[in-house]
C-alpha cells in the first residue's frame, strides 16, 4: 500500500521579507509564529503518515526543508513560481523521487504565465511499481472569474492524459488545490466526461473560512485504475484546523 495526500497548508512563510519592494504581498510572521506553524503542520503530516504529499502555499525551499526535517521526509522538492504572494507548490516524499518536473515555463494564449503557482510532475518508485502525480494550485476566485482556471484545468488534464498514455507501467494521480467545486464550469475539462474519477465522497468539504465551506482540493485517478484505490479520506479535527483552513485529501493505493 502507498498513501498519497494533497494539502494546502495555508501561508507557510518564513520570517524573512523576500519580495520586492519590502513588505509587498508576502506575509512576514514573527520567528516564534513560524516555529508554531511548522510544528502544527508537521504534527498533521506525522498523523497522516502519507508516503508522498503534495503541498500548496509553501513560500520557498528553505521553509520546506525545515518542514521535511520535522515531519520525517527525506525528499523535499519545490520550484519557485510567479505568484505575487510568493506561495508555491511543493512535494515531500518518503519514497525515492526519480524525477520532479515543473511546468512553470508554459504560457497561455495571451503570453502570460499559465501557472503562477506551478504545475508539477512527481515520478516515484515504490516496492509495487511506479507512481506519477501531476498537481497544481489553480488560480483562485480572488484573482480569476474562472477563465484562467478553465485553461489551467484543461492543461492539467492534458498532462495527466499524456502521462497515463506514456507511462503504462505507472499509476497516475492528478489534483491539488483546484480552487473550485466539482460541478463548476472551470473544472469541466477534468471532471465532466468521467474519464478521471474524483476520489472524494459526494458533498466532501476541504476548506472552511469566514465565507463558508467548500470543496477545493482533489485527487483524481483514471477510471481504468479505479481498482487500485483502497481507501479515501478527508482529514479533519482540531489538529488540522490549528494548522490550516484546508483539509488534506488522503488516498491509499495498491501498487502491484
Amino acid at each position: 500500500m502507498v498513501r498519497v495526500a494533497t494539502w494546502n497548508v495555508h501561508d507557510l512563510f518564513d520570517a524573512t521579507d523576500r519580495l520586492a519592494p519590502p513588505g509587498a504581498l508576502d506575509l512576514v510572521p514573527a520567528p516564534d509564529a513560524v516555529e508554531e506553524k511548522l510544528d502544527a503542520v508537521a504534527a498533521v503530516l506525522e498523523a497522516l503518515g502519507a508516503d508522498v504529499v503534495v503541498l500548496q502555499e509553501v513560500e520557498n525551499a528553505e521553509i520546506l526543508a525545515r518542514l521535511a526535517a520535522r515531519a520525517g521526509y527525506p525528499e523535499a522538492r519545490l520550484v519557485e513560481g510567479e505568484d505575487p504572494r510568493g506561495i508555491d507548490v511543493a512535494a515531500l516524499s518518503r519514497l525515492p523521487i526519480d524525477a520532479y518536473l515543473s511546468h512553470l515555463g508554459e504560457l497561455d494564449a495571451l503570453g502570460r504565465p499559465l501557472w503562477p503557482r506551478d504545475c508539477i510532475e512527481v515520478h516515484l518508485r515504490t516496492a509495487g511499481g511506479a507512481l506519477a502525480i501531476v498537481a497544481s494550485h489553480l488560480s483562485s476566485a480572488r484573482s480569476d472569474d474562472g477563465t484562467r482556471r478553465l485553461v489551467q484545468a484543461a492543461r492539467l488534464r492534458e498532462i495527466a492524459d499524456g502521462l497515463d498514455r506514456a507511462r503504462p507501467d505507472a499509476l497516475v494521480l492528478a489534483g491539488g488545490d483546484l480552487n473550485d467545486a466539482p460541478a463548476s464550469a472551470a473544472l469541466a475539462p477534468l471532471l465532466a466526461d468521467g474519464a478521471w474519477l474524483d476520489l472524494a465522497p459526494p458533498g466532501a468539504v476541504t476548506w472552511e473560512g469566514e465565507a463558508g465551506a467548500s470543496r477545493l482540493d482533489y485527487l483524481l485517478v483514471a477510471r481504468g485504475d479505479a481498482a487500485a484505490v483502497l481507501a479515501v479520506s478527508i482529514a479533519g479535527g482540531e489538529r488540522v484546523r490549528a494548522a490550516s483552513d484546508h483539509r488534506p485529501v488522503v488516498v491509499d493505493l495498491s501498487l502491484r
